[in-house]
């Protein structure tokens, strides 16, 4: 069996988007626990390197691209890696795969990408049927090809690393002294964050106002936390949303360690929601492109919510329906009701 191959140099290629990363990170952790001599190198796009870094120690990360003047294919022939495993899968890391020469070589049976791989891996599909399977537990997939017996995916595996009470040296003390007063408010701490790196993906702003003004009455105190391209949202706000709920801009350290600091996330279907997952924060999260069942991790904390419309989920970055309705006609009321509930959860525990 494969599990019991003495692997010694190991390249695992993850790249792209934030939550995707996130969402492969326990796979990641198991290769390390049933490897725990080999050495292994996780090549991670550059703006997320220092994040996943932190949450698997137990691997070199190379930040994609590369500094100037470096090398990657030498890179790639001198890494002497016996095992690689591609979890993007695209027709470049298919590519980057073979020029390893690895002995074995993991991906997905994909058209133009699998002629890469000599271990070939089914995604989100059982023989001719496509399931919708929760993306981290497909990120497992294949390892189960190797003949590893990985546990069921799992929320919270960053919680050790990322929840802390003290904040970390990169946290700017302008961002330290706002905590601060947001966690002085009454009521329990939530961060609401609106992302939309999908024009699909956009809450209404109209929607998103009236969600943060009927909060405090649900015994919420919300952070509003905006990123890079958030701006549609900032620029559309009306004044009066109540002092002190818009966050300053943050970086990613420190956007992780606001959201370490709450009790319960609110937002779209983006990286720092999987972020909170990771860190073990209940989530209630707006779904309109995207499918919940791929994406939503399947427990009880993790409640997804959106409007039924037969066009979605279409996976498509611009809405072609006129008045995009599966979001515009997700109400606000809709998602504080499914806040309400996950509140009283909370509050027992």
């Amino acid at each position: 069996m494969m599990a019991s191959a003495d692997f010694r140099r190991i390249l695992l290629i993850r790249r792209k988007a934030l939550g995707d990363a996130l969402v492969t990170m326990p796979a990641v952790l198991e290769v390390a626990r049933a490897w725990p001599q080999a050495k292994i190198d996780l090549v991670i796009d550059r703006p997320f390197a220092g994040l996943l870094g932190d949450l698997a120690p137990e691997v070199r990360v190379i930040s994609w691209p590369l500094s100037s003047g470096a090398s990657w294919l030498r890179q790639l022939r001198q890494g002497h890696y016996d095992l690689v495993i591609d979890w993007l899968g695209n027709p470049r890391t298919a590519l980057w795969t073979a020029l390893t020469g690895a002995k074995m070589r993991v991906g997905y049976d994909l058209p133009r990408r699998r002629w890469a791989y000599n271990v070939k891996v089914p995604r989100n599909q059982e023989g001719e049927t496509p399931l919708r399977g929760y993306a981290g537990e497909a990120f497992l997939d294949p390892l189960r090809s190797l003949g590893l017996a990985p546990a069921p995916w799992r929320d919270g595996f960053a919680a050790q690393h990322c929840r802390t009470e003290e904040a970390p040296d990169s946290v700017r003390t302008e961002v330290r002294h706002w905590s601060e007063q947001w966690l002085e408010r009454a009521g329990i701490p939530v961060v609401v964050i609106m992302s939309a790196t999908w024009p699909a993906k956009m809450w209404p702003a109209g929607h998103v106002a009236e969600l943060l003004a009927q909060l405090p009455a649900a015994g919420v105190n919300p952070a509003l936390i905006c990123g890079p391209g958030d701006e549609w949202l900032l620029d559309a706000l009306p004044d009066g949303l109540g002092e002190g709920v818009i966050a300053p801009k943050t970086n990613l350290p420190e956007l992780s360690y606001l959201i370490s600091r709450a009790a319960l996330f609110v937002g779209t279907d983006c990286g720092p929601r999987h972020l909170a997952a990771a860190m073990g924060l209940p989530t209630v999260t707006i779904f309109g492109p995207t499918d919940p069942g791929g994406w939503n991790p399947p427990t009880p904390n993790h409640v997804s919510v959106r409007h039924e419309v037969d066009c979605s989920p279409c996976d498509l970055t611009a809405c072609p329906v006129e008045g995009h309705p599966c979001l515009r006609n997700l109400e606000s009321g809709t998602v504080i009701a499914s806040v309400t509930r996950m509140l009283a959860s909370i509050r027992k525990e």
